[in-house]
């Protein structure tokens, strides 16, 4: 296994601190909002990283940290992980290259990762107070195991559907 950072667990909350200081924090929380139609699809999962300020260049123990809790998590249940890249900002399209550049470093043959672009509408306002309608490309992601007992169930669903997804991310 390639080197990590030692973390702490606090249910669906871990944390540790990188060699810069940078204090991570990778949630897992479960959030039923992804098939609220189909509640047989039940422990499935969001996951979302919050750092207490950026890293400065490569740090490769940051990435194999979370790839190694993201694939223990999903080694040790029947867990389904979704990820969806904040895209107000206009860099959700580079978080996703990154999330997928690091899942190809992955070493879980059993770990399957699938992605969709969806197109949500956004509300924004000018600066006369004018509301006004914009869309945005989100990118998401779904992690499961190859042999979760939900397995086509889920992935025929998360790309399933309208284009917008307005209200579901």
């Amino acid at each position: 296994m390639a080197e990590i950072y030692p973390y702490l667990q606090f249910g669906e909350l871990y944390q540790f601190i990188t060699e810069q200081q940078v204090a991570v924090n990778v949630h897992l929380p479960l959030d039923g909002k992804w098939f609220p139609d189909n509640p047989e699809i039940a422990n499935t999962h969001s996951f979302f990283i919050i750092t207490d300020k950026p890293s400065m260049g490569l740090d490769v123990r940051l990435r194999n940290t979370v790839l190694h809790i993201l694939t223990s998590f999903l080694k040790k249940t029947d867990a389904i992980i979704i990820y969806h890249c904040d895209p107000l900002d206009g860099r959700g399209h580079l978080r996703h290259a990154k999330f997928n550049r690091w899942f190809n470093v992955i070493n879980a043959p059993s770990i399957e990762k699938q992605d969709r672009q969806v197109t949500v509408n956004d509300l924004k306002i000018d600066e006369s107070g004018n509301v006004f309608r914009t869309k945005l490309t989100v990118y998401a992601s779904i992690l499961l195991r190859k042999n979760h007992p939900d397995y086509d169930s889920a992935i025929s669903l998360f790309h399933s559907g309208e284009l917008d997804k307005t209200g579901k991310l």
